[in-house]
């Protein structure tokens, strides 16, 4: 079968154009420093690379749920070891008011005891990020004086914050549990109990008082142990979410990446062999006067 000079030239072409797009496409590896670029380059490994972003997504956005929720039970304790000093504050001076010192300075005491419970209130019903910090899911207040009864006037709503596959943890404890109204000795009126005692120069209920501080004080110890706990649970998922990205990522490099030193030699031998395919062409398309006889 006899090959044409137009076959022949066209067949030369189609070579060209060959070793040209292998030659594109090892300078775009060397220039993304990426080996596959599109699902064609490595369709199994394409797959395998989409499933490996989508867990490390995952993994990034529990270490920002662990994040945020460490942010939160930070400021809660916080706010709890201030209580924690507010409570101790007032026991001193308790124990002070129940030797008896006279009437002046016991009325000293109490007016003192008053700018620490109004303290404590404030403590009670700090917010974080527009939300109540200890009032559960209330955007409100987490305490109130109501018909001159202190109430919890929160919910028990709990804040949870995905920070694992499989591990959810609670973020939030709630004014009810820290300051006592769920064991009927909230702070509060522990402190208008001593504050009236103080005024009427009532040693016995003062020393009563005092046992009450004792268990207000052990009451918020317990609920900072919790955020204790909680937080060491993040920070423990935290470091985990950070280890599984970097062996995610590592793998996504190993599996993505090119060799930058096979790269370049891959881009030398494609050059070289586009050249040599032009060269070629140009030797083939030269014209004779034997082409013209024919």
């Amino acid at each position: 079968m006899r090959v044409t000079h137009l076959g022949a030239h066209q067949s030369a072409l189609n070579r060209i154009g060959t070793r040209l797009s292998e030659y594109a496409v090892s300078q775009e590896r060397l220039a993304t420093g990426k080996r596959i670029t599109r699902p064609s380059d490595d369709p199994t490994g394409m797959n395998r690379a989409l499933e490996l972003r989508a867990t490390l997504t995952a993994k990034e956005q529990e270490s920002r749920n662990a994040t945020d929720g460490k942010m939160w039970m930070d400021l809660a304790d916080s706010k709890l070891q201030d209580v924690v000093s507010q409570i101790q504050r007032a026991r001193e001076l308790a124990v002070r008011g129940a030797t008896y010192v006279g009437t002046t300075e016991r009325e000293a005491i109490a007016q003192e005891i008053s700018h620490l419970r109004d303290d404590l209130e404030s403590l009670a019903n700090s917010e974080h990020q527009g939300r109540g910090l200890f009032s559960g899911f209330s955007s409100g207040d987490a305490v109130e004086k109501v018909a001159g009864s202190w109430s919890y006037v929160g919910d028990s709503g709990q804040i949870n914050r995905r920070v694992g596959e499989n591990e959810v943890v609670t973020i939030n404890i709630t004014a009810d549990v820290a300051f006592g109204f769920s064991s009927g000795n909230d702070i509060f009126t522990v402190l208008d109990n001593l504050e009236t005692a103080l005024y009427a120069d009532d040693t016995a209920n003062i020393e009563t008082s005092i046992a009450g501080l004792d268990t207000s004080l052990d009451t918020t110890l317990g609920a900072l142990g919790v955020i204790g706990a909680r937080t060491n649970q993040i920070e423990t998922a935290i470091a985990r979410s950070a280890d599984d990205a970097l062996t995610i990522t590592e793998q996504l490099s190993s599996l993505e990446d090119v060799d930058i030193a096979e790269a370049v030699m891959d881009l030398e031998l494609q050059q070289t062999a586009y050249e040599a395919a032009l060269a070629a062409f140009a030797q083939s398309s030269q014209t004779s006067l034997l082409d013209f006889l024919r």
